[in-house]
């Protein structure tokens, strides 16, 4: 696994610790932390002064298409589009309140098979909702601490969240380190594949832990870099997916959702082990070139228990095309992953413990890119328009767009 691969995890940490050792001295302070700092190249409408703040209005679309590389005997397509309300506002100097509504509507392969089961009760649902409030307090100037807490739900999950978070700004606020502390509560209604729904509701806890490390190289470069670690148990499948076991002793058997598939065997459900545990080194800078081009290179190197290991490169390129009216942002974004232990296109004979032939489990890279515009009306009003296309090696092609306003106070 990659996070055994320690030479690169080394030269990846090695980086970050270099950070560390410019001297604080060679800059002047900072009326920002190096935290802010980073998030004020990246949005100039962002503050944190009392009686400031923003709230955003956007649509957001994601959608995959499936050309039958991946999964052979299940249809993986699927759409889904979301509007979603984000704001912020600084009640005073130290504390800050913010918020997030979100509705999604998602039509997939899924839903549909589910939906023409007549013996299936409840499966027509495909709405979220989504709902979070968070807040953050100045103890000190160099020491803030916050919280959130979420809620979303669908017609078959409902899920609680809680999270927290303590800051320290160093070195005259040229450096920030940041601890993110979560936790969700998710209960699950199990629909099966065939659409009975006679096992009730089963239970998932996922605890996580962020360390960030924010720090201002120089005046004009600014990087960031962290550390997860993320441990989950309870039902970890997806309960609707399903497993085809291949035996030509069988009768020969059509899936129905991918009609061209007929293979002897019987279908099996999903199953997968009920822990797992996550975790990924990461990293970003950025640098100014001129006043009106920036770039950053950011990536990640993840492993966990199921046997997944992969590795994320993204480089982008921020660019003022008219001086603060219209700017641009290119990325490319290329991922590489090994498949889960217990995943295969083809189980023969033997029906395994755990089983799952679902694509994002399985073994594949990806090359996306994506290219971002914001207009700025004004110094408080800015319209966004963003669009990303990732090309998957097993077929699950991807499509991801929003538009959306920004109005700062």
């Amino acid at each position: 696994m990659l996070l055994k691969n320690w030479p690169v995890t080394f030269a990846l940490v090695l980086l970050a610790g270099l950070t560390i050792l410019v001297p604080g001295s060679l800059f002047a302070w900072q009326e920002k932390n190096a935290e802010e700092v980073l998030e004020s190249s990246q949005n100039p409408d962002f503050s944190s002064e009392a009686g400031h703040g923003s709230v955003s209005f956007g649509l957001n679309y994601y959608g995959n298409g499936d050309n039958g590389d991946g999964n052979p005997f299940l249809d993986e397509t699927l759409t889904d589009l979301e509007p979603v309300i984000i704001f912020d506002y600084n009640v005073t100097d130290r504390f800050s309140i913010n918020g997030t509504l979100s509705y999604d509507y998602v039509s997939s392969a899924s839903i549909d098979r589910l939906e023409n089961l007549g013996h299936q009760s409840g499966a027509t649902g495909d709405f979220y909702y989504g709902a979070s409030l968070g807040g953050a307090y100045k103890l000190k100037p160099d020491l803030r601490i916050g919280g959130n807490l979420s809620f979303s739900a669908e017609y078959d999950y409902n899920s609680i969240g809680l999270g927290g978070f303590v800051a320290r700004d160093l070195n005259n606020k040229n450096t920030t380190l940041k601890l993110n502390v979560n936790a969700f509560q998710d209960s699950i209604d199990i629909i099966r594949w065939n659409g009975i729904q006679n096992e009730g509701t089963d239970d998932r806890t996922t605890l996580s832990l962020t360390g960030n490390w924010y720090q201002i190289i120089t005046p004009s470069t600014h990087s960031e870099f962290g550390i997860s670690a993320t441990h989950q148990t309870g039902f970890l499948e997806t309960a609707y997916n399903f497993a085809v076991i291949e035996d030509p002793a069988e009768d020969m058997i059509s899936t129905q959702w991918r009609l061209d598939q007929y293979v002897n065997g019987h279908i099996e459900q999903e199953e997968l082990p009920d822990t797992r545990t996550r975790g990924s080194i990461f990293g970003r800078v950025r640098t100014s070139l001129s006043p009106s081009t920036s770039v950053e290179l950011g990536g990640r190197l993840y492993a966990d228990s199921w046997g997944i290991s992969s590795v994320t490169i993204e480089p982008r390129l921020y660019q003022w095309l008219i001086e603060d009216k219209l700017s641009a942002r290119l990325r490319y974004r290329f991922y590489a992953q090994t498949a889960a232990d217990d995943y295969s296109d083809h189980f023969n004979l033997v029906t395994p413990e755990f089983r799952t032939q679902d694509s994002d489990l399985g073994d594949f890279n990806a090359n996306g890119a994506g290219l971002k515009f914001s207009w700025y009306f004004s110094k408080t009003l800015r319209f966004d328009i963003s669009g990303d296309y990732i090309q998957r090696s097993d077929g699950i092609d991807q499509v991801l767009g929003a538009v959306g306003f920004n109005w700062s106070f």
